[in-house]
């Protein structure tokens, strides 16, 4: 069964955001998860290898948490963007982000798991989520996808941070997903030219 597993590529697959107008891509602070106060809508952009209508088996987010923190419980919401392949954040404002349209399918992930510093934690299961990316008229293998962790009532102050490509390219987020395809594993098959057979007939004795 193939698994792929996507990161981050540059200093604009990550985005941070809060009310009532701040955005930043790139940020030098890493992925702000919850709510501290100030910065509550982070968002990730990855490439996405999957054939369209692949059947999702599995599929998660991996953070690395870039300081120590324990405060109280976090509740988030995730959401793909539902576009066609999207643009990564270097031409965005707070305006544009907001505007970037949220799936109607989306994944809650609550915990109050404290974080340390170096360590990797998983989001919820998003298969659900992977696999409505997938069924959409417009995904094609390779496209861009782009995930929203925005709060949702985290506890005042709760909040967690981790890596983007920024602080550390090779700790940012990784979308780990497992998929099967009807036929199994998709194969890629070139066309080639075959030569002209001159067709043979056996002489028959009189």
């Amino acid at each position: 069964m193939p698994t792929v597993t996507p990161q981050e590529s540059s200093n604009y697959d990550s985005a941070l955001t809060y009310p009532p107008g701040i955005f930043a891509s790139p940020n030098s602070d890493g992925h702000y998860i919850g709510n501290d106060s100030d910065w509550n809508h982070a968002a990730l952009r990855v490439q996405l290898n999957i054939p369209p209508a692949a059947t999702i088996t599995n599929a998660y987010i991996t953070f690395t948490a870039n300081k120590n923190l324990s405060t109280d419980t976090v509740r988030t919401n995730i959401h793909y963007q539902d576009a066609d392949d999207p643009a990564d954040f270097s031409a965005d404002d707070y305006a544009s982000f907001e505007a970037r349209t949220r799936s109607a399918t989306s994944v809650t992930w609550d915990f109050t798991t404290d974080w340390v510093d170096t360590n990797t934690y998983n989001t919820a299961d998003i298969t659900a989520l992977i696999q409505a990316l997938v069924n959409e008229a417009y995904w094609t293998q390779n496209d861009h996808c782009v995930l929203f962790v925005e709060d949702d009532g985290s506890d005042t102050g709760a909040h967690r941070r981790a890596h983007n490509y920024w602080t550390d390219p090779s700790s940012a987020p990784i979308l780990t997903v497992d998929y099967s395809t009807a036929g199994g594993q998709p194969v890629s098959l070139r066309a080639t030219t075959v030569p002209h057979l001159r067709q043979w007939h056996p002489r028959v004795a009189s």
